[in-house]
């Protein structure tokens, strides 16, 4: 719609013309990334004291996936949320 500004005040139009740098980022998200970690802990410490958990943990197709996502996020690089999507996507040719 023409005459719609953003309000950045730049007088530019577009989205997201000033980006945060690194430091204000990791500071508006670490709360809830520690907390989405602290989840995932959660969850794994709950799988393990289950019947069969340490079995389950070293060997199961989407734990070695769930494995695979924690080393590329441990990763450096860009790219992370696609390369992660292509972990868990299935890669089983469709039906014929």
């Amino acid at each position: 719609m023409e005459g719609l500004k953003d309000q950045n005040n730049s007088g530019e139009n577009g989205y997201n013309v000033h980006m945060a740098d690194a430091k204000e980022l990791l500071e508006q998200q670490f709360l809830e990334m520690r907390w989405r970690t602290l989840s995932l802990a959660a969850d794994l410490d709950r799988i393990g004291r289950a019947s069969r958990g340490g079995e389950v943990l070293k060997s199961d197709p989407k734990v070695v996936k769930l494995r695979k996502a924690f080393e590329l996020l441990m990763g450096e690089g860009e790219g992370r949320a696609e390369k992660l999507q292509m972990i868990f996507s299935d890669m089983t040719p469709p039906p014929k």
